[in-house]
């Protein structure tokens, strides 16, 4: 049962396909979403390298 999609990549999917879609509907959202990606993406590298 280890090649079943995980419950926080089928989220992971479905929260970029929402940011996706509202990006392409409005771009000046859609920069907005991608410096908090960017920084979200950052922070969670800087903490699991501290495990």
């Amino acid at each position: 049962m280890n090649n079943l999609i995980s419950l926080s990549a089928i989220v992971l999917l479905a929260l970029g396909g929402a940011a996706t879609y509202i990006a392409y509907h409005n771009p000046q959202l859609g920069a907005a979403i991608l410096v908090g990606t960017g920084v979200i993406g950052l922070l969670y590298a800087l903490l699991k390298s501290q495990k």
